[in-house]
């Protein structure tokens, strides 16, 4: 009787182990994909050329709030050395809409910052920082390059997507190499001079081909080039450094 006992209940343990089983496998799997579903993507959108003018900046914010991205907006002057010395790790997505240049072989971009020589000194010794002109006549700004993001940003970009919307960003790789190596997955930009129309109009499309068609950064970059193409007065395309 007990040996008989001992048979059926060793059935039945088995039973149940079994079932147990099965609705644990289907709770991870609906947590899983519940989980992927539900994944909030955190973007910081970077503005120094903002003026009032809400044309991209109210295009991107639509699309990002429409897809329930978690969004983060820095404007003018609020974009300071000091700020992106201090920008947060995490980001998915970082949307550069500044000037950029290159001087000496390197990539720079510019803050929203009026440029002081009794401000950072040692970063300006350390040729961190420099000072920069957006145009002719205009005045000097603080601008940010590669041994900046080396020394101040080190691995914040963890599988980050760098948007770079300025002048000459990929002219050079040190800059989109600097971010790279600190983690980003990939850095887009302008391989010469651009207008603002036009990069504007170039990276809507390739944030809108990106979160609402669902592609990669690369193939998002090879459709935008094929639909709105190079700047009509400068010939430049865009290019992108992949990690």
């Amino acid at each position: 009787m007990s040996r008989a006992g001992g048979r059926k209940w060793s059935a039945t343990g088995f039973t149940l182990i079994f079932i147990v089983f099965i609705i644990t496998v289907a709770y991870l799997d609906v947590s899983y994909k519940s989980g992927t579903q539900n994944t909030v993507t955190h973007v910081v959108y970077i503005d120094t050329l903002h003026a009032g003018n809400l044309g991209f900046h109210g295009e991107t914010l639509e699309i990002f709030s429409r897809e329930g991205y978690s969004l983060d907006t820095v404007l003018g002057e609020a974009v300071t050395v000091e700020y992106l010395r201090r920008l947060p790790a995490g980001y998915d997505i970082v949307i550069l809409r500044v000037h950029s240049t290159i001087n000496d072989e390197m990539v720079w971009f510019f803050t929203g910052e009026e440029y002081s020589q009794d401000k950072y000194v040692l970063e300006q010794l350390a040729d961190e920082v420099h000072p920069a002109r957006p145009s002719l006549g205009s005045r000097r700004l603080f601008a940010v390059g590669a041994d900046f993001v080396n020394h101040f940003m080190k691995d914040r970009f963890r599988g980050s997507i760098i948007l770079v919307m300025g002048c000459d960003g990929m002219k050079a790789t040190d800059l989109a190499q600097a971010f790279i190596d600190n983690g980003a997955r990939v850095y887009v930009s302008w391989d010469g001079p651009v207008t603002l129309e036009h990069t504007d109009l170039a990276f809507s499309c390739i944030i809108s081909a990106m979160i609402e068609e669902g592609m990669n950064p690369e193939e998002a970059v090879t459709y935008t080039m094929n639909t709105v193409g190079h700047d009509p007065d400068y010939n430049s395309s865009l290019s992108c450094l992949i990690r």
